[in-house]
């Protein structure tokens, strides 16, 4: 029984299978997860270890090398990069993209045994390795704490508490609270007072460590029980501290520190970080979502929450949205799904016109039907809705029409010719399933090299595969049941009676001449058609090209960097005035300031910057709708004006994979630092007096000035001063060295000491600083035992790969692309003579895009060969499987056309298009070459049956392709990113539809030897009786 046959014998059980799985489907639709974008794993980690006094470079040689040596050993390393720093290092571990789930989890533990490991080879005096493999986690809301009126430590209080209470809401994974200044209790002794009363620091500080413990008094028999002794002297209270004595070596009296010392509590002086939010002064708060929750549900029950603790709030106490990642998953899931709907709504309509209407809704009912089935699946095997997903729904939906369309064409055809409606079902459904299915997988399959490709962007884009797979498959199995079952019930009744040609239209007619002519100059077609390839070829050369589009968020990124070395309260001043003209600008909501750090990971495609005191990054919104680019440019010429000794910079948020600049140029070398920074210095001049480069600079940035204190060794011994007794008193004073802890519930505040302001703020009193020895024989000025030296020095060394590598940075202007710039100063980089050693690589958006394109271009093979396989598995002949290969460069005419005529570049997701576009034209060729074949096997003549079979096809291929370049509409109008895409697809199709009509067919006839005088007996679907090939002079030869 034919599959025909047994749809119409089993209508009750179609019609209410589809019933179920549309409601199953509507179901499935409000509990799929939502998103703004898809998910992608970030394959690093990040190794921290600090080391106090140390300069960048002995932490490079001290610290750094050790432990890039151990990472090295990680079998699933892709590449390994570090910054050293004064006092600290901090490494990027990157694994290899393939790694992802339980993998990378394990591959994380071993990096942490590594770390471990390697410790023990680390100095002493310093502290970690710490491993953060959590790197990667994105604070999709973020909130800003701030309080008129009210103290920075009652400010910290509230935002904790707010922190503990909504991570007890059910799909919160961490929340964290950023913009914190230390909290500390501060010990403040005069030199001079300590030094009159012959009072050794020492002797405060031993005073202060030993009442301040913890420790075990062994335990005591009371009756049947064992009864523990502990003896507690935690400080717990600044009384506390301040209630401890010392004795007076003159006198023998006891001494209280609070007589002596301001003992108080502040914070850090000069502050770690600042956050301020529209000027005021706050805590952010961040809160990371479960994996796998739904994001626009898990912002309703924090909303919830905390309208419940409104009542508990202060007044005066407010709570500012940073980041609203549920509301931009809403947003963006509505948007995107009333452009789907739209586009089921134009695609439908086109067939209502273009069919009729009871024709139409039989094969249109298909449409939404597949759509929602496939929400069904997408809901089984774990796939959100998205841009990406529901994207794909968009561009999937011309080809779902092309099976129905097929099917109900071929019964009407049927029906119109007399056949009875039985036999016209049975028969264009055994005739079309096979060459439709085939089709069909070729269609999934040239959009799976995507899905195959181990990287970032392949995770990020994966699901287009699926989601597209999914839906053609559906509408295969829904074309070859239900549009049988409805086309047998309700096609309409012939209107002139039995016999009648449904292709005598004149549009058919006048297709049928065109198509004669082609056939009889196939050569001269061909060649035309070659001649328009290699002019498309030569013009795809003038399309630009990038990577991934700005993303299309109310959203924009300042930063701000002075010299190294300057002071965070500068920064902050200078913040200040930038959140003053932020203020007055009309298209700001608000501007949340980050002074002395970058803001966490909001958003998944970004990189966090690095603490550093001459920093500070300000996350401003603005209102719906603007336009980013002109807000972009006003901010830029207000900051150039007036920070002209900063290096500003002004950004929207990307999409894709991150890249901290789009144009970058790696400096590698391992000889002299200074031989590194001077050819660096140099090309980064070269590189910002290009037209296209905005403000070029380099991760090293500037050198600053460092006071060393070289210790006379001989003198310091004669004085009983050691290296490190001196460093401890120099950290005493002047770096709030700490002493201790005090524990206030569960806060460990440390104790630190240093000297009163108007003594620790005076450079010109360093040299007469009073070190005491461990002896405490008297004190002795700095001056007689150390000089003070000035000098410059690296603050920031970077490496790759355990090599020294300065990375030039630029921005580019607008309407300029990283491969267009990157393409013409590769050509000039031979003027410039490098050292030898000095190894020179691009990075940025160039690399990131190359190594993209490579990972997807490397699986075409592959699915060129599964495509060739089903080719002749379904022709059983290599040579229609050829004419069908042929048609595939038909899509880069009007890709190049389109592009250039819109002014659309080239992407990665345009690329993913034309592969795409490949597929959609290698599917009509399927069905036309086998429609020839099948007219072939009657009784027509090999001529006859080329030319009855592409005029049959006519009305399918057009109306397939006015659907599709139609249902696009909504996803041109969309944004950049999708924008691209369909422009491709659309006026691709349009070319390579009208082309593959009569080119088709024109390879057809040149390479099966066909004339149209070919006598009736050459009828077989490779060209004879025999299966070989007819020649002009009657010749045969194999097929």
């Amino acid at each position: 029984m034919s599959i025909g046959a047994w749809a119409i014998g089993r209508a009750r059980l179609i019609l209410f299978s589809v019933v179920l799985l549309a409601l199953s489907g509507v179901w499935a639709y409000g509990e799929l997860g939502k998103l703004e974008d898809p998910d992608f794993t970030i394959h690093t980690a990040l190794v921290h270890v600090e080391y106090p006094g140390a300069r960048a470079e002995r932490v490079e040689a001290e610290v750094t090398e050790v432990l890039e040596r151990h990472i090295q050993q990680l079998g699933e390393l892709e590449e390994i990069e570090s910054v050293s720093r004064d006092g600290n290092a901090i490494i990027y571990v990157h694994v290899q993209e393939r790694y992802t789930g339980q993998r990378l989890r394990q591959i994380w533990d071993e990096l942490n045994k590594k770390v471990q490991r390697a410790a023990a080879e680390l100095p002493d005096s310093t502290r970690g390795p710490f491993v953060d493999d959590d790197y990667g986690d994105v604070f999709g809301l973020l909130y800003a704490v701030t309080g008129d009126g009210f103290t920075q430590r009652e400010i910290d209080d509230y935002a904790d508490e707010l922190r503990r209470e909504l991570l007890r809401v059910p799909g919160v994974a961490r929340s964290e609270l950023f913009g914190r200044q230390g909290e500390r209790i501060f010990v403040e002794i005069s030199r001079e007072r300590i030094a009159a009363l012959g009072l050794h620091p020492g002797q405060i500080v031993q005073a202060l460590q030993r009442q301040n413990v913890v420790a075990p008094g062994g335990a005591i028999d009371l009756d049947d029980n064992r009864v523990g002794l502990f003896v507690s002297g935690v400080f717990d209270t600044v009384e506390d501290v301040q209630s401890v004595s010392v004795r007076n070596p003159e006198t023998d009296e006891r001494i209280y520190l609070r007589d002596i010392a301001n003992v108080h509590r502040g914070y850090a002086d000069p502050p770690e970080r600042i956050l301020r939010h529209d000027g005021e002064p706050g805590i952010a708060l961040g809160i990371v979502p479960d994996p796998g929750t739904n994001v626009a549900e898990l912002g309703k029950r924090i909303e919830e929450r905390l309208e419940q603790l409104t009542a508990e709030r202060p007044v005066g106490m407010e709570i500012h949205t940073v980041n609203d990642q549920p509301r931009d998953v809403e947003a963006a899931v509505n948007e995107f799904s009333t452009n789907l709907a739209t586009a089921v709504a134009i695609v439908v309509a086109v067939l209502l016109v273009a069919l009729g209407w009871r024709t139409g809704v039989i094969v249109g009912s298909g449409v939404p039907l597949t759509i929602i089935s496939t929400f069904l699946v997408m809901y089984f095997i774990g796939i959100d809705l998205h841009r990406v997903s529901l994207g794909a729904l968009i561009i999937v939906l011309g080809m779902l029409v092309d099976n129905a369309i097929v099917v109900a064409e071929l019964m009407m055809t049927r029906i119109q010719r007399g056949v009875d409606r039985a036999r016209a079902a049975r028969e264009a459904v055994s005739e079309t399933a096979g060459p439709l299915l085939i089709g069909t997988l070729i269609a999934a399959l040239a959009f799976s090299p995507i899905s195959m490709t181990p990287t970032a962007v392949g995770e990020f884009t994966r699901s287009l595969f699926w989601v597209v797979a999914i839906a053609l498959a559906l509408s295969w199995l829904l074309a070859i049941t239900l549009t049988t079952v409805l086309a047998y019930r309700y096609l309409p009744e012939p209107q002139s009676g039995q016999g009648e040609d449904p292709h005598a239209t004149i549009y058919h007619r006048t297709y049928r001449r065109l198509l004669e002519t082609m056939l009889r100059h196939r050569l001269k077609t061909v060649v035309a058609t070659l001649l328009v390839l290699v002019c498309s070829a030569a013009a795809f050369t003038l399309v630009p090209r990038i990577f991934f589009p700005p993303a299309d968020r109310d959203q924009l990124l300042i930063d701000h960097w002075r010299s190294e070395g300057t002071r965070i309260e500068s920064v902050a001043d200078d913040t200040r005035r930038i959140e003053q003209f932020l203020a007055q600008h009309p298209k700001v909501v608000s501007a949340t300031s980050f002074i002395g750090e970058g803001t966490p990971r909001f958003y998944l495609p970004m990189i966090p910057e690095l603490p550093n005191p001459a920093y500070a990054q300000i996350l401003v919104q603005t209102k719906p709708d603007s336009d980013l680019e002109a807000i972009i440019a006003d901010i830029d010429n207000w900051l150039s004006g007036r920070f002209p000794d900063a290096q500003p910079r002004v950004r929207p948020m990307q999409l894709g994979d991150p890249v901290r600049y789009p144009l970058e140029l790696r400096v590698s070398g391992l000889g002299d630092h200074q031989q590194l920074r001077n050819v660096a210095d140099e090309l980064r001049d070269w590189i910002d007096a290009d037209t296209d480069t905005v403000r070029a600079r380099h991760n090293w940035r500037q050198k600053a000035i460092s006071l060393d204190v070289e210790v006379d060794q001989e003198r310091a011994r004669a004085a009983g001063l050691s290296t490190a007794e001196i460093a401890e008193t120099l950290e005493m004073a002047y770096a709030d060295g700490p002493i201790g802890v005090l524990i206030d519930g569960d806060r460990r505040l440390p104790i630190h000491w240093r000297l009163p302001e108007t003594e620790r703020g005076d450079i010109s009193r360093l040299e007469t600083l009073n070190i005491w020895p461990q002896n405490g024989e008297g004190s002795v000025p700095l001056r007689q035992v150390a000089e003070l030296q000035a000098s410059w020095e690296e603050r920031s060394i970077w490496r790759q790969d355990r090599v020294p590598t300065i990375t030039i940075q630029a921005d580019l202007r607008p309407g300029a692309t990283s491969e267009g710039v990157v393409a013409r100063l590769d050509s000039e980089l031979g003027e410039h003579d490098l050292p030898p050693g000095i190894e020179l690589e691009w990075g940025g958006e160039h690399e990131a895009s190359w190594e993209a394109r490579t990972s997807v271009l490397a699986q075409v093979p592959l699915v060129l060969a599964a495509i060739a396989l089903l080719l002749v598995a379904q022709f059983n002949s290599l040579r229609d499987a050829s004419i069908v290969a042929l048609t595939v460069p038909l899509a880069l005419v009007g890709v190049v056309v389109g592009l250039l005529a819109f002014q659309q570049p080239f992407g990665f997701i345009a690329l993913l298009g034309a592969m795409s576009l490949a597929g959609m034209l290698i599917r009509n060729a399927v069905v036309l070459i086998d429609q020839i074949r099948l007219l072939r096997s009657e009784q027509y003549t090999a001529w006859q049956a080329v030319v009855e079979a592409c005029v049959s096809r006519l009305r399918p291929v057009l109306l397939t392709a006015a659907t599709t370049i139609l249902g696009m509409l909504p996803l041109a109008l969309s944004g950049p990113f999708w924008a691209p895409m369909a422009i491709a697809v659309m006026t691709g199709l349009a070319f390579g539809t009208v082309l593959i009509l009569g080119v088709a067919p024109a390879l057809y006839v040149l390479f099966h030897g066909i004339y149209e005088d070919d006598s009736p007996q050459q009828n077989t679907a490779d060209g004879t009786a025999d299966g070989s090939t007819a020649s002009r002079d009657g010749s045969t030869s194999p097929a």
